[in-house]
């Protein structure tokens, strides 16, 4: 009969420098995880950044506004206000341009300003000015004048610009990083919110998001 050699108790010095390099890479694993995780969690839970993006100079704009097609009164009609801003990733820096909807409503607010992308897959709408009304060309959503829904698959209604105005009289509306560009709104909300903001809440930063003069 054969016998077992006795085992000696205690760890050997291959289970100790095993131990050692096991715990050595779960730090190694551990310290790049961190990172890792962070980068994909943190964006979640980010506030959106704005780019104040400039559109041009109040009295252009509202000139502008009541000489279109569709002026009537105090009221003015839709026009495209284009803009330009730059955007920074990290060490890399994009300029964005693009256009508003804006019209001109007179009082307090002076101006309504609309995204033009149609809130149901992400397309720019089309002004027919025959029809006072929005028409995506994508998917047939159409929108009122006030980029509320009329018919069509969109869920929500056309995406509303905060806007700001400086002391030299420009026109500034914040530009986010969202589905529409803009501030979204539900269904049943008011026609014309107004979204102007008081000239201390740009003096903070005019145009350090990304806004051009």
């Amino acid at each position: 009969m054969s016998h077992r050699p006795p085992q000696k108790a205690g760890w050997t010095r291959r289970d100790f420098f095993n131990w050692v390099l096991n715990a050595t890479m779960g730090v190694i694993a551990l310290l790049v995880a961190i990172p890792v995780a962070g980068a994909l969690i943190t964006p979640g839970f980010a506030k959106p950044k704005t780019n104040w993006a400039k559109l041009g100079l109040l009295g252009d704009l509202q000139r502008q506004s009541m000489s279109a097609p569709g002026a009537s009164g105090k009221s003015g009609g839709v026009v495209q206000a284009y803009y330009s801003y730059n955007a920074y990733d990290h060490w890399a820096k994009t300029t964005v341009s693009d256009y508003a909807y804006l019209r001109y409503i007179g009082g307090s607010c002076a101006f309504f300003i609309l995204s033009p992308i149609c809130t149901h897959l992400g397309c720019h709408v089309d002004w027919v000015e025959a029809a006072n009304q929005f028409h995506c060309p994508c998917h047939g959503s159409v929108y009122t004048v006030d980029g509320l829904n009329v018919s069509g698959p969109a869920p929500l209604p056309l995406g509303i610009y905060a806007w700001k105005q400086d002391s030299a009289g420009n026109i500034w509306i914040g530009v986010e990083s969202t589905f529409t560009h803009g501030y979204m709104r539900i269904r049943g909300g008011p026609a014309q919110p107004c979204m102007k903001l008081p000239y201390s809440a740009l003096t903070a930063s005019p145009g350090p998001a990304g806004g051009q003069g």
